[in-house]
């Protein structure tokens, strides 16, 4: 994944990028092997929390270690191409995020459901929504994290920057990505996965419900005191 985003950059962005790799309490080789890598160009920066600290985490430990001003991330389960990176990039000027949506997605059954039920669950609690909210292929201006604080811990961080950025007038906007078959990883609430059936960690949705609720009461208290 590394070395494919340090060919695109080179290709859509010139010189002047960095590669933030967060790694997220992880017990394999991911620590070393970045190190490796930084030695190698020093635009390549290692990130690592002391222990698991969720999807969320992760992702604002990356935009606070972020120096540039744009900011892209994406998971490294090779599930996206990073070549279609130039097509949020070209459309970086008419907004201020570029979301991709997954065409075609590749997912499993059972974790197409989960992805239907969560987005109309947004859809519902805050009367509006977006397409495929939850895919990790998205530009931010970086300036937006000024005023844009979010502060979930797992996966409701995707639908919290949307909806605060939508909210606060910030212009975003969708446009369809391919998307692959998991090539390394597993899906963080399923604790397994036997073909065509899994086994759900119930507290891991569990913590995305309360998370969500709590986006839901922080954003109508804001509504509120204006």
């Amino acid at each position: 994944m590394v070395s494919s985003a340090r060919e695109v950059l080179d290709r859509v962005v010139g010189s002047n990028w960095e590669i933030i790799v967060v790694d997220d309490g992880s017990t394999d080789t991911t620590a070393t092997i970045t190190n490796s890598l930084s030695v190698l160009d020093p635009r390549v920066q290692l990130v690592s929390h002391p222990k698991n600290l969720g999807f969320g985490s992760a992702i604002r430990t990356g935009i606070e270690h972020s120096s540039k001003n744009w900011i892209f991330y994406t998971d490294c389960d090779g599930q996206f191409d990073l070549k279609q990176f130039d097509l949020v990039w070209a459309r970086r000027h008419d907004a201020d995020i570029v979301s991709a949506f997954r065409h075609d997605r590749k997912d499993p059954g059972m974790r197409l459901w989960y992805s239907l039920l969560w987005n109309t669950l947004t859809i519902m609690l805050f009367l509006r929504g977006f397409k495929d909210v939850d895919s990790s292929f998205k530009l931010f201006r970086s300036s937006i994290f000024n005023k844009i604080k979010p502060q979930s811990t797992c996966g409701v961080i995707d639908f919290e920057i949307l909806t605060l950025a939508r909210d606060m007038g910030y212009r975003v906007i969708q446009l369809p990505v391919n998307h692959f078959h998991r090539r390394a990883g597993t899906v963080s609430f399923e604790s397994a996965r036997v073909g065509f059936i899994a086994f759900v960690k119930f507290g891991a949705i569990w913590e995305m419900f309360q998370q969500l609720m709590a986006f839901r009461i922080r954003s109508w208290r804001g509504l509120k005191s204006d």
